[in-house]
């Protein structure tokens, strides 16, 4: 069987890392399928990083940068998309939060033949489209909801749908480090307080100024700054160090070397995090669907992180230190209610190889 993923990228790299954690486990649990990837993302370690085919097709800041006109870009970047898809066949396409894709190119595709299987994250409601989700889900036999069940709004239209399977959440596969082995290989000396900072995956400017504002702050308490910028930055990010500096991707396995991390609120950070068990201090970014704010209060009202105020940089720094003076009791309280492991990509490629049995 052919399995295509679908896997557009912004700011971030959240879509493509949770497409490529299910294909990971479709590919533990039935290796004979074929699985490929068409995506605009501009990640720097993908695709070479992974072991799926995968056809790159430039993005829209790639666009920008070269000086094309939003149409020059969609008139050739949708043939491409298109001629792509038609000559994989695939018998499955799953794609991820934008169901016909974010500009609409995906449409002619939603009348193929296609079985399709649709991952749908938590939105905004208050960005959900004026008629709701109906007609654009209308061609998808499937659609994961990668969080544990009632724990998010999901439109009317898919309240009763016997389409929707909850799977909860679904992180990178990547196993941790252990604390002693990851603090050894990033330089980190015993008794030595050490903070990550995360946040996103590059693409966002504002990230770059939290970042700087952040380990300035940190290093007058005398605190070790790391800083891991997202594979969409190429570069060393401003006022870091090269010490500082942690181009790594996935992230994910060496979490347990830090001692706390401040990070944005999105979907896949927060989950790596809360399955490593590490207190987090989550600082809300505004993005075009994913409400940062809603799913940081969640965790406050656990008491499983703490929510950055930043109105002003008063505010921020006062934010790091209430973090700081709490890490014990999130730690605890992390150890109390443990959130991973994470079966979402398991529960996912169960709900899509479903499909490949169905007439």
């Amino acid at each position: 069987m052919r399995i295509l993923f679908y896997a557009s990228n912004g700011l971030g790299v959240g879509h493509l890392t949770r497409l490529l954690s299910v294909a990971h486990a479709l590919a533990r649990t039935e290796p004979s399928h074929e699985i490929a990837f068409i995506t605009n993302s501009e990640a720097g370690p993908f695709p070479d990083e992974t072991p799926f085919y995968a056809i790159r097709i430039p993005g829209r800041s790639r666009a920008r940068s070269g000086k094309l006109t939003p149409k020059s870009y969609f008139q050739s970047s949708r043939p491409l998309i298109l001629q792509a898809i038609a000559s994989f066949d695939p018998h499955i396409l799953v794609t991820d939060t934008f169901p016909e894709g974010p500009e609409r190119e995906l449409l002619p595709v939603m009348e193929w033949p296609i079985r399709k299987a649709f991952l749908f994250r938590e939105q905004d409601p208050k960005r959900w489209p004026s008629d709701g989700y109906a007609k654009a889900l209308r061609p998808y036999q499937r659609i994961l909801v990668p969080h544990e069940e009632g724990s998010v709004l999901l439109p009317n239209a898919l309240g009763e749908d016997p389409r929707v399977r909850w799977v909860g959440p679904i992180v990178y596969p990547s196993p941790f480090h252990t604390r002693e082995y990851a603090r050894e290989r990033l330089g980190i000396a015993p008794g030595e307080t050490a903070i990550l900072l995360s946040f996103g995956g590059g693409g966002d400017p504002q990230a770059s100024r939290r970042a700087q504002d952040s380990a300035v702050f940190l290093r007058k308490k005398g605190i070790s700054v790391f800083h891991a910028p997202g594979p969409l930055s190429r570069d060393l990010p401003p006022g870091i160090t090269a010490r500082e500096w942690l181009p790594l991707w996935p992230m994910k396995p060496w979490l347990r070397a830090f001692d706390g991390v401040i990070a944005a609120g999105g979907y896949n950070t927060v989950h790596e995090i809360l399955e490593a068990g590490v207190p987090a201090l989550f600082v809300p970014f505004e993005r075009a669907l994913d409400s940062q704010d809603r799913r940081i209060d969640r965790l406050v009202k656990d008491g499983t992180g703490c929510k950055a105020q930043v109105s002003d940089a008063e505010s921020f720094e006062r934010s790091i230190d209430t973090f700081l003076a709490s890490r014990r009791e999130i730690r605890n309280m992390l150890l109390r209610q443990p959130s991973g492991p994470f079966h979402g990509a398991e529960k996912a490629c169960e709900g899509i190889l479903e499909l490949g049995h169905q007439r």
